[in-house]
């Protein structure tokens, strides 16, 4: 990345991170997700050692198999973080008052990742929610929300803050992003898989809105 792209992001930043916030990034990592290492290698010592860094630092929060930390899942059951539906998840924490202000989902590449995390920033820093999903906020025991019991331990082929949304089935011209395909029933996300070239494999997550049909294989 360019240095002024980097000084922008950091411009932004200092503007937003004042000694009156305490924010942290929340890197939530899964143990045996592919795109989590590649953050790793590719983000996270540069991204330490960046001004952008300084002001809001990097913590990472791994994600081992199907359980979170507990004050992670504590955060998650009382609604201060929204449901997790994959990992990297990246965070914007409020550490004084222990809540989610905001995220970027997923990591393809570098670039990417500096561009969403400062939409993300600025997106706080006026008092919104970027990356909030409808319907998410405190989850029930066992839910997709709370990795303790059930629900998806890796990343997903996607790039960061995409929505994703139930859709009613795969069209002509579909997203190859695998997070615009969440589908109600098993047969959408077949014939989703089909299309995407996954040969009709489908894996599920549970959600507080109930069971999620994804097309590919649990990664």
């Amino acid at each position: 990345m360019k240095k002024s792209v980097y000084l922008i992001i950091v411009s932004f930043l200092l503007a937003f991170t004042t000694p009156s916030f305490a924010n942290e990034l929340l890197v939530l990592s899964g143990e045996t997700s592919k795109n989590s290492q590649r953050w790793k290698d590719e983000v996270y010592q540069e991204y330490v050692d960046s001004e952008l860094g300084k002001t809001l630092p990097a913590k990472i929060v791994p994600v081992r198999g199907k359980l979170f930390p507990d004050w992670m899942a504590e955060a998650i059951d009382e609604g201060r973080v929204d449901f997790i539906i994959g990992t990297p998840t990246f965070i914007i924490w409020d550490e004084k008052n222990s809540k989610e202000l905001g995220r970027v989902e997923g990591y393809t590449e570098k670039s990417r990742f500096y561009t969403m995390l400062n939409e993300a920033v600025v997106l706080v820093s006026q008092g919104q929610h970027p990356g909030k999903r409808e319907g998410s906020g405190g989850h029930e025991e066992g839910s997709g929300g709370d990795m303790r019991q059930q629900s998806p331990q890796d990343d997903h082929a996607r790039e960061e803050g995409s929505g994703g949304d139930m859709r009613s089935g795969g069209e002509p011209n579909m997203s190859r992003d695998i997070m615009d395909h969440m589908y109600k029933t098993p047969e959408e996300a077949k014939k989703a898989s089909k299309m995407l070239g996954f040969g009709g494999e489908i894996h599920t997550h549970e959600s507080p809105n109930g069971t999620i049909y994804m097309p590919g294989p649990q990664m």
